[in-house]
């Protein structure tokens, strides 16, 4: 960066500053004879006052520039009255958003079953975003990953699975087996 060394040169000029006025704001606040304990810990709390100022600034200006954003996007639109209000571009968004499928929506639906259930996929390079949406559900529900594509758990598939495979456009590369007995075969773990 051109200027780096002057940038950093007066930045710790500033914060020299600043930081000999706070030292002097908390010797002044502790009075006269005070220990250096004493000392340290208003200044202490002085800095961290001015941080959280700092913070919850950085945290306006963000939102800020968010709603821009939506504002020049055309997603949401201010009253005369200064509300804010979804605009019909901003609504069909929201609806495309709450149509997706997420791995968050099963967090509540987790259903351990007594028989053990295998999910294997082979999904073309083409449904790469989708082949992510399907192991982060797998992983949301309890599946272990026990080779490349194939998946195990004691879990109970929720209906909305198949559901969200199908408007996945994936159902076809995604097989599900149910083991209804125990074979002769051990784990090594």
């Amino acid at each position: 960066m051109r200027g780096e060394i002057i940038y950093k040169i007066l930045n710790f000029l500033k914060n020299g500053a600043r930081n000999q006025i706070d030292f002097a704001n908390a010797f002044l606040r502790t009075g006269y004879g005070a220990t250096s304990g004493k000392i340290n810990y208003e200044l202490r709390k002085i800095q961290n006052k001015r941080s959280e100022k700092e913070q919850q600034r950085n945290r306006i200006l963000k939102l800020q520039k968010y709603l821009s954003k939506l504002k020049h996007d055309g997603l949401i639109f201010e009253s005369k009255s200064r509300r804010i209000y979804l605009s019909e571009m901003g609504k069909k968004k929201l609806n495309n958003f709450q149509n997706q499928v997420s791995s968050d929506k099963y967090l509540h639906n987790k259903k351990t079953s007594e028989k053990v259930t295998v999910v294997s996929y082979d999904i073309p390079i083409v449904f790469n975003k989708e082949r992510r949406i399907l192991r982060d559900i797998l992983r949301t529900l309890g599946f272990n990953l026990v080779h490349k594509s194939v998946w195990v758990g004691k879990v109970a598939l929720p209906e909305r699975f198949i559901i969200d495979l199908g408007r996945l456009r994936i159902i076809d590369y995604v097989e599900i087996l149910e083991v209804t007995k125990n074979g002769t075969l051990k784990s090594k773990n």
